[in-house]
């Protein structure tokens, strides 16, 4: 029998472990070609697994909650601040490109230093604290132009405006880190003794049922052994169709 990766999420593994308890229920239930010991071991195993069960599953809601609440609404503002940020460096490079060739005799770098046309992934913290550190810069090299330049005044001052919203969500992001770390680690924790459980499970079956009684316990999983196979459910992601 393969069992659940160790790299598959909580919810994934709180779908897994509830396949194998209720199949030991299931086994008491329907069975009947189980002894009285038979009965008796199985039913032991079921009532230790269950508060294994019900432990991951609560550790793995406010986790989920967090990922689909707090965390997706700062990264839904900091999506809006690097579009306002990307937007003020447009209308800046709109605005300035007729100075161009006087912003090439005045700048190092020329009218090119203004503007960074470097694509960057937002994905990931390194890519808002860069797009926050090229909007102030071309804010900057903005207010260093003549005052015979006209504009470069509000524009810098959209940009900055836009680089101090994303630096606060950035910020706000931080903060919301060091609240998903013991979350996370609740989850990590409840998965750990699950397994724990599962391996002491199995051992101590073997006294009692065969090597292919105790498979039967466990669910098929995908290819990847990532996840419970089943029917393809866009909308269940505790399971995975088997040959994903």
């Amino acid at each position: 029998m393969r069992k659940l990766s160790r790299a598959a999420s909580g919810s994934r593994h709180h779908r897994w472990s509830s396949e194998i308890h209720r199949t030991m229920v299931a086994h008491l239930e329907v069975n009947t070609g189980l002894t009285g010991d038979q009965k008796n071991a199985l039913a032991d195993e079921a009532t230790i697994l269950k508060p294994r069960v019900e432990a991951l599953e609560a550790a793995v809601f406010p986790y989920r909650a967090f990922v689909e609440r707090a965390h997706l609404d700062i990264r839904a503002r900091q999506r809006v601040a690097n579009f306002l940020c990307d937007d003020a460096q447009r209308t800046a490079d709109g605005a300035m490109r007729p100075h161009r060739k006087e912003i090439d005799a005045i700048l190092p770098g020329g009218f090119g230093a203004i503007l960074a046309k470097t694509p960057l992934s937002r994905v990931l913290r390194a890519g808002h604290e860069k797009t926050v550190e090229h909007a102030e810069r071309a804010a900057s090299a903005l207010r260093s132009l003549p005052a015979k330049i006209p504009g470069t005044g509000p524009l810098a001052d959209a940009l900055d405006q836009a680089a101090n919203l994303l630096r606060t969500f950035n910020k706000a992001a931080d903060q919301l880190e060091e609240q998903r770390h013991p979350l996370k680690s609740a989850v990590n924790k409840a998965i750990f003794d699950l397994r724990e459980t599962l391996d002491q499970i199995d051992g101590r079956l073997r006294t009692h049922f065969s090597q292919a009684f105790i498979d039967s316990l466990y669910p098929e999983l995908n290819r990847a052994g990532t996840a419970v196979a089943d029917e393809d459910d866009e909308d269940d992601d505790g399971s995975a169709p088997p040959n994903a």
